[in-house]
């Protein structure tokens, strides 16, 4: 049954995040699989290119090949590896530290058309004017030019020059777009997550502050605007696997994040049912809850030196190293006792 037979404006949200996209992946095809259709695609960043190829094709086929497409993904394939390359840029005064060469070519070789009037379903792509700051929203053009601009992100991939604007990564201002799909005339608005990591782990470097800093940032936007569109749309948020233990820069996970997201997604429809859920969505950064954090100011901890760290690393790398050897070992001692099963049993046969 199509779940949109009450005839309200339904629009997909899909949230910027790297290599966490993959969970909106399988968030996807769960909603698909039901029945759940879109009347409007709004993407931001790498929800801007999930969004593009499914607003084409529209179907369970398309998320397929998307699963596929997320498996043969590196992250060679959207970061180059050249530290020098990215040395330079930054040394020489450039507004960039790497190049977009490799993403280019990776979204011209997966999107099947030239301009956004060529999809299906009506498309919106977010970009923020980093000379302004005002949020752009593509929804004609070039969509390869479109899609590069929603996913350039501030001081890593080189802003887009066009129409009189400098435009970055759309997640700098609206990372799950709700409020756009509400002033396109959304009246329903399914919006994917990325969720946030495991708040039992502290962040062991700078890497993982980041990345942190930036997950956090975007729930915190997405929390505000629960609270400011709850009352005006239906708002249903899709939920992500929970505490997320993976970085955005971390494509060789995700298989196991679509695996993980689309299964929560079908455990929530099979539960809870396809319906507004604001309310009882659980938001770790919503700063608008009534409850108040109020923490005494005292002398902190040391931090953790920079040789413990280092010791704490090697340590950690060496354990994973040996579980690889044990499982590996282990699979060439079983093939070994299957050959010598199998030569035996030719010996009798003989």
């Amino acid at each position: 049954m199509n779940k949109n037979t009450n005839s309200r404006i339904t629009a997909f949200v899909f949230s910027g995040g790297g290599s966490l996209g993959a969970i909106e992946t399988g968030a996807l095809k769960a909603l698909v699989e039901h029945d759940i259709h879109a009347d409007l695609i709004i993407g931001t960043s790498i929800g801007s290119i999930i969004g593009a190829m499914f607003a084409y094709n529209p179907t369970i086929e398309c998320v397929q090949n998307m699963e596929m497409l997320w498996g043969e993904i590196k992250t060679r394939d959207v970061f180059p590896k050249s530290l020098f390359t990215s040395l330079l840029n930054l040394a020489t005064s450039s507004q960039y530290a790497l190049s977009t060469k490799k993403l280019r070519k990776l979204i011209s070789e997966k999107i099947p058309y030239t301009k956004i009037e060529d999809t299906e379903l009506p498309l919106y792509i977010i970009g923020s004017d980093i000379i302004t700051g005002e949020e752009v929203v593509f929804n004609k053009g070039l969509i390869l030019e479109a899609l590069m601009s929603s996913a350039g992100v501030p001081g890593i991939f080189p802003p887009q020059h066009m129409n009189k604007r400098m435009i970055v990564d759309g997640g700098m201002l609206n990372n799950s777009a709700i409020s756009t799909a509400f002033k396109l005339g959304a009246e329903r608005i399914v919006v994917f997550p990325i969720g946030v990591p495991p708040n039992d782990v502290k962040p062991k470097n700078i890497m993982e502050i980041l990345i942190r800093s930036v997950v956090f940032h975007s729930n915190r936007q997405l929390a505000s605007d629960i609270h400011l569109y709850k009352d005006k749309v239906e708002l249903i948020i899709v939920p992500p696997p929970d505490q997320i233990d993976v970085g955005p820069h971390e494509f060789f996970k995700s298989k196991l994040l679509i695996k993980q997201a689309y299964s929560k997604a079908n455990e929530w429809l099979k539960t809870e049912g396809f319906s507004p859920n604001a309310e009882t969505y659980q938001q770790p950064c919503d700063v608008h809850t009534a409850q108040i954090n109020f923490v005494e100011a005292i002398i902190p901890k040391p931090g953790t030196t920079t040789i413990t760290l280092l010791s704490e690393n090697i340590k950690e790398r060496k354990e994973t190293l040996q579980k690889t050897i044990d499982k590996t070992t282990d699979k060439i001692q079983t093939s070994l006792r299957k050959k010598k099963k199998g030569m035996k049993e030719k010996e009798v046969n003989d």
